[in-house]
């Protein structure tokens, strides 16, 4: 009797586990992008799944049951190397936008990575696997993974869903009242604004269609095989898409249930700084009420900014009684400009742990949606200077909820930022 009583306790501890093997395919080179993608499956390892990475970012450090497939080296990393005169030159329209995603991030990375000895490595073996994850962006040809190893697919976008998105799993697009990607509009739109929305959002899907599937097909089949179904008609398989969105501060809008919201997913709790950036960040508080961090993100570089408008800034910044933190390489500033003593240079800041530190009082952005929803986990107003892509809509929507204030980059002028400042840090909402 006691040996069953025992056995029936023992039993009663027992926890069923499953495990699964996946592959996480995010062939695109942008740091801002894998961070959410990582994060999931880093996460999905850590409970006890085998997965398998293909990117450009491999861990510095070994994690259970988390197998780097790297391809880095096989394309310059986006990764603060990218000059505001590159983004003023190509990036400036919504067909420059469209152009760039399909092409260059799209059907250029498709060729490059499909053409790596890791990717041939990853054809080639025997694995069995139960899930491919993907990114949605540019190009879907690595969606022939999902096919090849008979593997639902996962989609998932680092931003809002893309205009091109949702139509795989039967989400609805209303262009009457749902902002696209690509125009910086709220929900209560003029007529002139759906019209436009509405011409944005179809123009983006048809260039998708006929731009981006004819080419990924024919470079993802040279890879395959010829017996590869049609691009287009593999994305109508995709079982769940995983959108970097939150209606809380996104657009609400219809959605069916393989549709899930999961922005802020990168975001961990703020650790302690390392010693040289808590010295940063300390203030005399008889001579700062607090500090001001400014970065553009992991792409675009301020130091590349021209004289004129880097000089505005700093005129406006030193008639604040606030230390600013600022996201560039000091030595890289140019020589003509004069910069004010209350002004700190780190080429790289962790940013959720500088955001979190209770000296930080504003945050000036380039209004990128991860930033968006660090500063709002963080509780900090933003002085927003869209540059390109949805960082127009994510300030716009921000500006509405009384988050932040932008100020267009043509018009930067001593003047303009100190004006937002001045109102973001003494008119607190």
């Amino acid at each position: 009797m006691k040996v069953i009583l025992v056995g029936l306790l023992f039993v009663s501890f027992l926890q069923i586990s499953q495990s699964y093997r996946i592959l996480g395919l995010f062939p695109v080179q942008g740091k801002s992008h894998i961070v959410m993608f990582e994060k999931l499956m880093k996460e999905l390892a850590k409970r006890g799944h085998e997965v398998d990475v293909l990117s450009h970012f491999p861990q510095k450090k070994p994690i259970p049951r988390y197998n780097d497939i790297s391809v880095r080296g096989s394309l310059p990393l986006l990764v603060n190397n990218m000059s505001i005169s590159v983004v003023k030159e190509h990036l400036t329209g919504y067909y420059d936008v469209v152009k760039f995603i399909l092409t260059q991030v799209g059907i250029d990375i498709c060729e490059v990575i499909l053409n790596t000895p890791a990717a041939q490595e990853l054809k080639n073996s025997k694995k069995k696997y139960d899930l491919v994850v993907t990114e949605i962006f540019g190009s879907d040809c690595m969606v022939g993974f999902g096919y090849h190893f008979k593997a639902p697919v996962v989609g998932m976008i680092s931003s809002v869903i893309l205009p091109w998105g949702g139509d795989r799993i039967g989400n609805p697009d209303n262009p009457s009242y749902i902002p696209n990607y690509l125009v910086p509009y709220l929900s209560k739109m003029s007529l002139s604004e759906r019209l436009i929305n509405t011409v944005i959002l179809l123009a983006a899907k048809l260039s998708y269609n006929w731009v981006s599937h004819p080419q990924s097909t024919a470079i993802a089949r040279k890879f395959f095989g010829p017996d590869l179904p049609d691009l287009q008609d593999l994305v109508q398989n995709t079982s769940l898409i995983l959108v970097n969105s939150h209606f809380s501060i996104n657009t609400a809008r219809p959605a069916v249930p393989n549709f899930i919201e999961v922005g802020g997913l990168h975001i961990d709790p703020p650790k302690a700084l390392p010693k040289h950036l808590q010295e940063a960040i300390d203030i005399d508080k008889s001579q700062y009420k607090g500090v001001i961090y400014l970065s553009t993100g992991s792409m675009v570089l301020t130091e590349t900014f021209p004289s004129y408008k880097l000089q505005a800034f700093f005129d406006a910044f030193k008639e604040l009684p606030y230390k600013v933190l600022w996201k560039a390489d000091r030595e890289k500033m140019p020589k003509d400009v004069n910069i004010p003593s209350n002004i700190h240079f780190e080429p790289w800041l962790p940013q959720v742990d500088i955001l979190c530190h209770p000296n930080v009082k504003l945050f000036v952005s380039h209004g990128g949606l991860m930033g968006t929803q660090e500063a709002i986990y963080c509780g900090i107003p933003r002085l927003g200077i869209p540059l390109f892509a949805d960082q127009l809509l994510n300030l716009k929507a921000s500006e509405a909820m009384g988050l932040a204030i932008s100020v267009d980059y043509n018009e930067i002028t001593k003047e303009n930022v100190l004006n937002a400042a001045k109102t973001l840090l003494e008119d607190p909402k």
